[in-house]
């Protein structure tokens, strides 16, 4: 009997375990993600849910930029009853649209989220009364869907918790929810947040992992808030225009970005749960070269931290291109590098020397003061060319130089630059940062 028992717990443990490693790959090959936002959750659009808001092709040139993964966010509570039983009408188009969106996942073998995102009054008075039915709908949701591959597609609980919302309460919704999904599927992975997951700071060790362990954990980052949704008429309160990145005394906004991304990262190691950003992003009335420094930062941050992500959002009021005009030619380049797009190209007008090979040239020191010079180094040539270009492509300074060691003055303000040194058909770019 006690052998029986032994083995049972061994069993379990290594079940456990195996489930968390595989939430962790998972997690892992997410790489390079895309909102398919402003359409299956966007309600409160006419005709929603409309026929054209993605389309295979658009996906294919998101796989060509680079994107791996698509995350999908629905607004599941639109055809949710809200009294018992809660009937969920599969019928309605919008299963159809998501129907579509699998089809086209499928044959380019992307990745997908499908995430339960707007409409659920999850307060503090009002979250019993919809527990039960929030529950039902991942019932339905997951015995529909059953027949996806589990190492591709994934559950999202529910986008962004308020803040309002209790802790212990939440955990009670997710487990019921958990428990419904795993009536019908036992494999796929689910992924889980704490209130307030727009804030890093809300993962700190008052926040315990959830029992079961084939988890993948998630947040969102838009810090400082007051710089990346400047300008837009659709938030409450409006931000104006005219706020820098970075901001110079720090701001109560940009505090909350660094405590909320040191606190996500102790959380990530101290509980070893993978973790995703699963939405990130810089508005389009930032000025440009604030706009390259956060993305910059923020690339930085997730390439030291290995850290997958999904922006928001492809083309609309967040986009990483100029104009809106979706093509490598039109990304805005900063943002190519900072999230590996397009083959990680730094700057367009470097486009036709990228072939070039690379050679011995330092740059030192990498951070300087507004004012000050860099030494740049290069071995084995005598005549060497430096460009210089600021974190939106521009070209701001270009010299020629006979020795193989120099000085050079730089009296440009401060931001994140590109040093590039040519010499003999080699190249080499260095990243120059003006504090």
């Amino acid at each position: 009997m006690k052998r029986g028992i032994l083995y049972i717990l061994l069993s379990c443990l290594i079940h456990q375990t195996y489930s968390q490693t595989l939430a962790t790959q998972r997690c892992t090959a997410f790489e390079k993600g895309m909102n398919l936002s402003n359409w299956l959750e966007a309600a409160w659009q006419p005709n929603w849910p409309t026929s054209n808001g993605y389309s295979k092709a658009d996906l294919q040139k998101m796989k060509d930029a680079g994107i791996k993964s698509l995350r999908l966010p629905i607004c599941f509570a639109r055809v949710v009853d809200s009294i018992a039983p809660y009937f969920v009408d599969t019928n309605h188009v919008l299963f159809s649209r998501i129907d579509s969106v699998i089809q086209w996942a499928n044959e380019l073998q992307m990745n997908v989220i499908i995430d339960n995102h707007h409409e659920w009054s999850f307060t503090n008075e009002r979250w019993r009364v919809n527990r039960e039915r929030f529950a039902h709908l991942w019932a339905v949701v997951a015995a529909k869907y059953k027949y996806l591959d589990p190492n591709r597609y994934t559950f999202e609980l529910l986008n962004e918790p308020p803040l309002f919302f209790a802790l212990d309460s939440l955990n009670n919704v997710f487990n019921d929810a958990i428990d419904s999904i795993r009536q019908h599927s036992t494999s796929h992975t689910i992924i889980v947040t704490p209130n307030a997951s727009s804030l890093g700071i809300a993962y700190n060790t008052n926040y315990t992992p959830l029992p079961d362990t084939n988890l993948i954990y998630t947040w969102h980052c838009y810090d400082p808030v007051d710089f990346t949704h400047q300008g837009f008429t659709w938030t409450n309160p409006v931000f104006p225009t005219g706020t820098p990145f970075p901001i110079i005394p720090t701001s109560f906004y940009e505090s909350i970005l660094y405590e909320g991304i040191t606190r996500l990262n102790h959380w990530r190691d101290t509980f070893n749960r993978p973790v995703f950003l699963g939405e990130f992003g810089v508005g389009e009335f930032a000025d440009d070269a604030s706009r390259c420094n956060w993305m910059e930062y923020m690339g930085h941050q997730l390439d030291s931290t290995h850290t997958s992500w999904f922006y928001w959002d492809w083309r609309w009021d967040f986009s990483l291109f100029n104009s809106h005009v979706v093509s490598a030619d039109s990304v805005i380049p900063c943002f190519a590098h900072a999230l590996h797009l397009y083959g990680d190209t730094v700057f367009s007008s470097m486009k036709q020397e990228q072939s070039l090979v690379p050679f011995n040239a330092n740059v030192y020191p990498t951070i300087i003061c507004t004012g000050n010079s860099f030494h740049i180094s290069v071995e084995g040539v005598s005549n060497f060319n430096c460009k210089i270009f600021d974190s939106t492509g521009r070209l701001v300074q270009q010299q020629n130089f006979t020795q193989s060691e120099t000085n050079v003055s730089f009296p440009y303000e401060c931001g994140i630059y590109f040093v590039q040194v040519m010499a003999d058909n080699k190249m080499v770019v260095k990243k120059l940062v003006v504090d």
